[in-house]
């Protein structure tokens, strides 16, 4: 990934250390001592030759991916960083901190506009890193960083640029550079409510599609399709260089799950979200094949990674359109 040009600029250590060298530098005057004038010296010419240092110290720091990981709110949001070392010394003290958006998900729901054009403000948020001294890369080395940051409430957010910074040797200066980055990633509504399920409906009840929760005779494989879970899948026949397939059963009196948020009507609106993750979560953990409606938006049964996936996504930017 391309990243923008290497600054630098002092850092708050010089409101101190501003103020010592010029004590230092009086009392060398008024008492004509050499040995004050020497330490002066000595002080100031490290300090000078510092920013050499800090410079180089992330000069060489190449960064190749970041993913950013969506999150339920009031949960940490992870950012995983894939970072290689080019020279052949050490990179110390590296920092992290996220630039981005907070996009508005409700007028996006309510007038579809497109998500890049509803901004509500910027920020910069510091990651937390592994450790507090910052992350060490070796010589010639690569790694993959997860920091985090706390997330906010529901929606959708841009992640802009990742600011990286350092101030090794001294701390007196950091040395940073933004890289550009432009992700989007969904805070869901924090899943909470009622743990009982709102109404199990037998397997292609009221004409709903058959069910693909599984039975108890088997019938033979198909084609995995992205998303599904991996629980049936034919891992010998894979092992054997065949195509990933997903074994099938039939004989199973499978419950289908419906949730409609008009149903809920009486309920605040983050109340009902909270409480729809919820049951999304636990029939994911059942394998409870559901179907969502949110307003216009429906979708259809379904069970695995990729339909969750949706149904949470949907829940993140539901707005006032659903009152």
């Amino acid at each position: 990934m391309k990243r923008e040009k290497l600054r630098l600029r002092p850092t708050g250590l010089w409101l101190i250390f501003g103020p010592v060298l010029g004590c230092m530098w009086l009392a060398a005057i008024n008492y004509s001592n050499n040995l004050v004038y020497a330490i002066l010296y000595l002080v100031a010419s490290l300090s000078f030759i510092s920013i050499f240092h800090t410079w180089r110290n992330l000069a060489a720091l190449r960064i190749e991916h970041v993913r950013i990981q969506p999150a339920f709110s009031g949960e940490d949001v992870r950012v995983e960083i894939f970072l290689r070392n080019v020279s052949k010394h050490s990179i110390y003290g590296l920092f992290f901190a996220s630039i981005g958006d907070e996009l508005d998900p409700p007028r996006r729901w309510k007038l579809g506009r497109p998500l890049a054009e509803v901004v509500r403000s910027r920020r910069t948020k510091p990651l937390r890193g592994p450790d507090d001294r910052g992350v060490r890369l070796a010589p010639e080395d690569a790694q993959a960083v997860e920091v985090m940051f706390a997330s906010g409430r529901r929606g959708v957010y841009r992640f802009e640029s990742l600011l990286v910074r350092a101030s090794f040797p001294f701390g007196l200066f950091w040395a940073s550079f933004r890289l550009p980055v432009d992700a989007e990633y969904f805070i869901y509504p924090q899943p909470k409510g009622k743990a009982d399920w709102p109404g199990l409906h037998p397997s292609g009840d009221a004409g709903s599609p058959q069910s693909p929760k599984a039975g108890d005779d088997f019938s033979g494989v198909r084609a995995y399709m992205p998303g599904e879970s991996l629980r049936h899948v034919d891992w010998k026949a894979f092992a054997r260089g065949r195509p990933l397939s997903v074994k099938q059963f039939t004989g199973g009196s499978g419950n289908e799950l419906w949730l409609d948020a008009a149903e809920m009507g009486k309920l605040p609106l983050e109340t009902r979200l909270s409480q729809l993750a919820l049951w999304v979560v636990n029939a994911e953990k059942e394998e409870i094949p559901y179907a969502l409606r949110l307003g216009r938006v429906t979708l259809p049964l379904g069970l695995g990674a990729a339909q969750a996936m949706r149904a949470l996504e949907a829940l993140a930017v539901a707005g006032a359109g659903l009152a």
